[in-house]
């Protein structure tokens, strides 16, 4: 049989929080890309209200993307990727962090 991947990776909060003696349930946070909103978000919500009654995780984060000039989500299947280690080669690893940490992770990066 054939199980939908969303009902499976929604699913995965009963896996982890309830057989891991150092979790708990519900996870304090669920962290992931803003393009899971209604996937992996929603999914984890739908499952976990229908067992449990209540939300698997307290608070939701959600990141943008890295963009190409275009407007593009970097990805390497596209092809548009910078690597970070060219980027560590060229100036030194402190300037990629500080570029990491002076972007707003919430929203996409140009």
């Amino acid at each position: 049989d054939i199980m939908d991947v969303w009902f499976d990776s929604g699913s995965s909060h009963q896996a982890v929080l309830t057989t891991r003696e150092e979790l708990s349930f519900p996870a304090d946070v669920y962290l992931e890309g803003s393009d899971q909103y209604r996937g992996w978000f929603n999914s984890s919500l739908s499952t976990s209200v229908a067992v449990t009654g209540q939300a698997p995780y307290k608070s939701v984060v959600s990141h943008g993307f890295v963009l190409d000039g275009e407007g593009r989500k970097m990805s390497k299947s596209i092809g548009n990727i910078v690597l970070p280690s060219k980027i560590m080669n060229q100036y030194g690893s402190d300037i990629l962090r500080l570029w990491v940490a002076s972007v707003d992770y919430q929203s996409d990066v140009r």
